[in-house]
């Protein structure tokens, strides 16, 4: 049995304290450890949600017998059944009927087809003889019993005879400008398509006379009439034809004829369904081979606006007989014949569910706020459905693929995940923030790991005792300043007074440099026992003396050279004669600012390991002929190098994380290209932006937390691979 050893001269009280410091150091390193991956759990928590794949719950079938069409109100309580005769309000949680609309004028003629809006709450009916019933839907909340109350209230409105010589019409669309303005338009037995324009007239005591004027629309489109399409402000009217064709009609007054744009080839098969995604920007189209894909007028080179196809998503195996957009954001549902119905996305492409109908559905509605639907089928049955779809804007392909957008000319990769309406179609792309990233750090790397790394050097190498007491605390002090001060600086300092003397600014890069080896050069040339004499005690001096007139050189002779080489100036040269931009808060600003909060840890780091290079290597290497420089370059440096791959890393992952330097320092335009004087978005700063105003849980709140997990594993990833090359590096120079 082995004596438990102690060591002579170490008091009870001092090992006391080593025991219980080497305990308080192993909680401390295992807490920091917890406390990283308790961050980084976090932040998975607030991301996956996003990739979680929808869901869609069956709720409860009633009888719905001779259901021409069917709308909801917003929080899915009570459903309205447009029928023949009327208009029925259901409570959809037990199928009681709640109330009955007959309208007069369905006692004597008989409606055949009904249409709705639930974004604007008109009903139509289609009657047999040409006619057009027009009637309007609200729902009240009653809160008098303490709990939610849901009342339904309907109004008839005016019959407008659309279809002539009593003809019926086999489809209709309907819209209201909101401002008195509106119009009915159908397709009759024919095949005719037949508009009704109406406006209000505005007295001086109010609602004035009601002006009509019904226009057969004509032109000249291949096929026959099968659908038609109206936008909200009633300036366009879009006719799909059973020869693939969609025809495009101007709308103007109330007595002008629509007049004929233009048209284009959509599909191989009749069209079969049209609709507005949310927007009225996109159009929705579904074709007779069960094809369904989205177009929008793009402006080409000619500055045309022609429709082009953005989006192809997933169809269906027969024809595609409704299009039903969400109220809410960019998604739709489309209907077959063999009532098949399936969710879409018109951004992202995807398909996210299909929800097979045993027999043919008659007409099926969104939910307002895009968490369900509801439909009645041939067979008499009102069904609907629960969705739980929060995040529908989100895929890979989004986040980190091109995408063609409602207005761009091509695909592209767009950060702009707000606009002025609900209708905006939001643009996710993560791709701009990591090219802002990539391109603020290497700037910012590209000023200060050159000067850091050659000051350690310097500093450690050549500089006197004195001087390296007094240039090491002062750079290791820089540390300290806040970034918040720097950019602060950076943005109503620096960028102004670079603006004005951008030219000298650049002269510095070339001219220092030069200027510095030719003064050691000719300083070679002085005499070596003057050179000994004055080397410890000035040359220090010499060298910021050398610097300074330099840099005073740049600034003078800035505004002659540009007068020399730029008649107008070099940002007018730079502007218009190249068409490149500027931004006053520009990468050169970002290299200087954030290299100057980078400049100390790299240099500490760096001096530190030059200095603890062994003397012995030195002396043996001076004893030898060699100069001090060849020996910081060929024995310190090669020996230094894991230490100083350490200190470029670390301060790499510095500059990747820094946030108010960028944020104050720069445009924050998520902009993708090298241009040293424009601006970009650093993921860093995106999400000090745009935090602060995403809402809780929402899909912009998640992304952010999706690209703060990219930062933090871009880091992980970076130290790691310092950690693993300094390692290696140590054990190679280790053998020597």
């Amino acid at each position: 049995m082995q004596e438990k050893r102690t060591i002579r001269g170490v008091t009870v009280r001092a090992r006391i304290i080593d025991r219980v410091g080497r305990h308080l150091i192993a909680i401390g390193g295992v807490g920091i450890i917890a406390a990283v991956m308790g961050i980084l759990l976090f932040i998975l928590f607030e991301s996956y949600p996003l990739f979680v794949s929808p869901t869609s719950e069956r709720q409860a079938d009633h009888m719905a017998e001779g259901a021409l069409a069917v709308g909801v109100d917003p929080y899915r309580e009570v459903a309205y059944i447009a029928r023949p005769e009327g208009l029925d309000f259901m409570r959809l949680s037990d199928g009681e009927i709640m109330g009955r609309q007959r309208p007069d004028i369905l006692s004597n003629t008989r409606a055949h087809l009904a249409v709705r809006s639930l974004r604007d709450g008109w009903v139509a009916w289609g009657l047999e003889d040409g006619r057009v019933l027009l009637g309007t839907v609200r729902f009240q909340l009653d809160y008098a019993t303490g709990e939610r109350q849901v009342r339904p209230r309907f109004s008839v409105g005016e019959v407008v005879a659309l279809a002539t010589e009593g003809q019926q019409l086999r489809s209709i669309e309907v819209q209201n400008e909101g401002e008195g303005r509106s119009a009915v338009a159908g397709i009759d037995e024919s095949g005719r398509v037949l508009i009704a324009m109406r406006e209000q007239q505005q007295g001086l005591l109010g609602a004035g006379e009601l002006v009509e004027r019904v226009h057969e629309v004509r032109g000249d489109v291949e096929g026959m009439a099968t659908t038609l399409l109206l936008d909200r402000r009633l300036r366009r009217l879009l006719v799909g034809m059973d020869s693939g064709y969609i025809g495009v009609w101007k709308l103007g007054d109330v007595d002008q004829v629509p007049q004929f744009q233009s048209a284009f080839k959509a599909a191989n098969a009749p069209i079969t369904a049209l609709n507005y995604i949310l927007g009225d920007v996109s159009v929705a189209v579904g074709d007779a081979d069960g094809g369904v894909h989205t177009w929008a007028q793009v402006e080409n080179a000619a500055g045309e606006r022609l429709f082009s196809r953005l989006h192809a998503l997933a169809g269906h195996g027969a024809a595609v007989v409704d299009l039903e957009s969400s109220l809410r954001d960019k998604q739709f549902i489309s209907v077959d014949a063999e009532g098949h119905i399936a969710l879409h996305h018109m951004t992202t492409e995807q398909k996210f569910f299909a929800i097979e109908s045993e027999v043919a559905v008659r007409d099926v509605a969104f939910a307002p706020k895009s968490d369900g639907l509801v439909y009645v089928d041939d067979a008499g049955s009102l069904v609907r459905y629960q969705i739980k779809n929060p995040h529908p804007e989100i895929s890979l392909d989004i986040l980190f693929g091109k995408v063609w957008y409602e207005g761009y000319s091509r695909e592209e990769f767009v950060w702009q995940s707000t606009g002025g309406s609900d209708e905006f179609e939001a643009k996710i792309s993560l791709i701009p923030l990591l090219f802002g990233t990539v391109k603020g750090t290497v700037y910012a790397m590209l000023f200060a790991l050159p000067l850091a790394v050659l000051a350690a050097i310097y500093t450690s190498e050549f500089a006197s005792p004195r001087v390296r007491g007094i240039v090491k605390p002062t750079v290791e002090v820089m540390a300290s300043l806040p970034s918040v001060i720097l950019g602060f600086l950076a943005g109503l300092w620096l960028a102004p007074l670079l603006e004005k003397h951008l030219v000298g600014t650049l002269l510095l890069f070339p001219l220092v440099p030069v200027s510095v080896v030719l003064a050691s050069w000719a300083w070679q040339q002085l005499p070596v026992g003057f050179r000994r004499r004055t080397a410890t005690r000035w040359e220090i001096f010499l060298l910021v003396g050398v610097s300074l007139l330099s840099t005073w050189l740049a600034f003078a002779a800035g505004p002659a050279f540009e007068t020399r080489f730029f008649a107008d100036g070099f940002l007018h040269w730079w502007q218009r004669d190249l068409g490149l931009e500027y931004d006053q808060r520009n990468c050169l600003v970002v290299g200087f600012a954030m290299g100057f909060a980078v400049v100390p840890l790299i240099f500490t780091i760096c001096e530190d390991s030059l200095s603890s290079i062994p003397s012995h290597l030195r002396a043996g290497s001076l004893a030898l002929g060699a100069t001090r420089w060849q020996t910081a370059v060929r024995v310190v440096l090669p020996m230094a190098l894991p230490g100083i791959f350490s200190a470029s890393m670390i301060g790499f992952g510095r500059a990747i994380g820094e946030t108010m330097i960028v944020l104050m320092a720069t445009g924050n335009t998520p902009v993708m290209d090298w241009d040293l004087f424009n601006g970009m978005r650093t993921i860093s700063a995106n999400i000090a932006v745009e935090l602060p105003e995403a809402p809780h849980q929402g899909t912009l709140y998640r992304v952010l937390f999706l690209s703060g997990l990219l930062l933090f594993s871009a880091t992980f990833a970076i130290n790691t691979l310092a950690e693993v090359v300094r390692q290696r590096l140590r054990d190679r120079y280790n053998r020597l």
